[in-house]
């Protein structure tokens, strides 16, 4: 088991160092902006400080305290389950899996956020196997108006508008959530 608690101090070292290099990039753009006062690096800042508290508390709980696995009585015997070979292969769901958001990212920047992320999130949540409509809907409206109120209300951050009259139209679609 010391084996599994090194692995686990050497993850909380890799996101602690992951936090601590983008937060020393964000100092580069602190200052504060004409529309908003705490500046463009403030959300960055908050999310990386989140990530570095969170490795912290990752690598003082490994090396501190016992994991739940060590605790278990020596002399217990486990059963190695066989491992099912038809989920070890690459299927092309599991292609899709990883493909998809891909195609988005690219749609995205063709077609414009506002117009892809409707289509994009009921189509992958459909794909990872979520099948009622009801929570399809719901979902994906939820989670819409939500990126929607926090990006463009909230923060001000422009998101990908497409090109040629895409880019016109969603900027009309910002101009009317704003």
């Amino acid at each position: 088991m010391q084996k599994e608690k090194l692995k686990s101090l050497w993850e909380a070292a890799a996101w602690l160092g992951f936090g601590a290099a983008g937060m020393a990039l964000t100092f580069g753009f602190a200052g504060p902006l004409p529309t908003f006062k705490l500046g463009a690096a403030f959300w960055p800042q908050v999310v990386l400080g989140g990530v570095m508290a969170i490795a912290l508390i990752l690598g003082i709980t490994t090396y501190f305290f016992d994991s739940a696995s060590e605790t278990v009585d020596k002399d217990t015997q486990t059963m190695d389950l066989p491992v099912d070979e038809a989920a070890m292969s690459v299927t092309p769901k599991t292609v899709a899996i990883f493909a998809i958001p891909l195609l988005y990212v690219f749609a995205m920047h063709k077609l414009g956020f506002f117009l892809v992320t409707p289509i994009f999130l009921p189509l992958y949540m459909y794909l990872l196997g979520v099948r009622k409509v009801r929570i399809l809907v719901s979902v994906t409206v939820g989670l819409y108006v939500a990126v929607l109120f926090l990006f463009v209300k909230l923060v001000f951050t422009p998101l990908p508008q497409g090109a040629g009259f895409l880019h016109s139209l969603n900027g009309q679609f910002i101009g009317l959530f704003q």
